[in-house]
């Protein structure tokens, strides 16, 4: 069994600095606006980047039914299909309609 000191050496062996200050920025409000005019994007909800994440690798028409589409996404484009997610084209279809309605700000209802 590992002792607690080991374990802490295990933990921090595997911590990045570099990367943690590169992933956490911080500064004060007037230096965030700044960054917000240089970056708008970093104003963006969850929900915008999720969208926005599904839509950016595209859709297709689904052979063989009316007004379906499938998301590339759910194809898992980036892993070679390891994660795809099958069957499921109607119900990820409504799940795309409540992100995209809660990244225009219209909420998540029905």
């Amino acid at each position: 069994m590992v002792q607690g000191s080991a374990f802490l050496q295990q933990v921090s062996a595997k911590q990045d600095a570099d990367q943690f200050r590169t992933e956490h920025w911080q500064g004060s409000f007037a230096e965030y606006l700044d960054l917000v005019r240089e970056r708008p994007e970093v104003t963006r909800t969850a929900y915008q980047r999720l969208y926005d994440m599904v839509i950016a690798d595209g859709q297709y028409a689904v052979e063989g039914s009316k007004n379906m589409v499938r998301y590339k996404f759910f194809d898992d484009p980036h892993n070679n299909g390891a994660d795809a997610i099958f069957g499921l084209t109607r119900t990820l279809m409504e799940l795309v309609n409540v992100f995209k309605s809660a990244a225009l700000g219209y909420g998540t209802e029905r």
